[in-house]
C-alpha cells in the first residue's frame, strides 16, 4: 500500500470540529494573555509623545491598541499552522477508523480473505493487528466447518439409498453449506 495520502479529508465533520475547536483554543489563550497583559497595566501611567505632543495615559490604554493588533496577528498566524498541523494528525487517527469501518462493512458480507494495513505511522495499529486476528480465526473456523460439512455430506450420500432420514440430513447439510458459503475465504 502506498505511503502517499490521496484525501487528507477523511470524515470532513470530525477533522473540521478537531481543527476548529484547537483554533478556538490559540484565539482563547489569545485572549486571556491580553487580558492579563492589560489588568496588570492598569495601574501604571505611560507618558508618550503623540503628534508633538506629551500625553500621560495608563500604560493599558496605551498598550491596548498595540496588544490587539498583535494579538489577530499571532492568532492568524498560529491558526494556520495548527490548522495544517491538526488535519495532518486527525488523518492518522481517522484513516485508520475509516480503514476499520470498511473492514467491518467486508466481514460483515462474508468476506473473510482480507487484511486490515495500515501506513506504518498511524496509530491504532494494536487495533488493526486484532482486527486481522479475528478474521484469520473466523477464516480458519468457517474452513474447519466446510471441512466438517463435506464429510457429513459423503456420509449422507452413502446413506442415501438407506432411508427418508438420510434425505432430511443431506437438505439440512445443504442448507448449513449454503449458509457458510456466504463467507469468502
Amino acid at each position: 500500500m502506498s505511503n502517499k495520502r490521496r484525501k487528507y479529508y477523511i470524515n470532513k465533520s470530525f477533522q473540521s470540529k478537531f481543527i476548529i475547536k484547537f483554533c478556538l483554543l490559540i484565539a482563547l489563550a489569545c485572549l486571556v494573555f491580553g487580558a492579563l497583559v492589560y489588568m496588570f497595566s492598569m495601574t501604571s501611567c505611560t507618558t508618550a509623545f503623540e503628534n508633538s505632543r506629551l500625553v500621560i495615559k495608563s500604560t493599558a490604554d496605551y498598550l491596548l491598541p498595540s496588544m490587539v493588533l498583535t494579538a489577530l496577528i499571532t492568532t492568524v498566524i498560529i491558526s494556520l499552522a495548527v490548522i495544517s498541523i491538526t488535519l495532518f494528525l486527525s488523518h492518522k487517527i481517522v484513516g485508520p477508523a475509516y480503514r476499520f469501518e470498511r473492514v467491518a462493512r467486508e466481514v460483515t458480507d462474508g468476506n473473510l480473505s482480507l487484511e486490515v494495513k495500515l501506513r506504518s505511522a498511524d496509530q491504532l495499529q494494536i487495533v488493526a493487528e486484532s482486527l486481522d486476528i479475528m478474521v484469520k480465526s473466523l477464516n480458519r473456523r468457517i474452513s474447519s466447518l466446510r471441512e466438517k460439512i463435506d464429510a457429513l455430506s459423503l456420509i449422507a450420500e452413502k446413506q442415501s439409498d438407506k432411508n427418508q432420514t438420510s434425505k432430511e440430513a443431506k437438505e439440512l447439510i445443504d442448507d448449513i453449506s449454503r449458509e457458510i458459503n456466504t463467507f469468502k475465504l
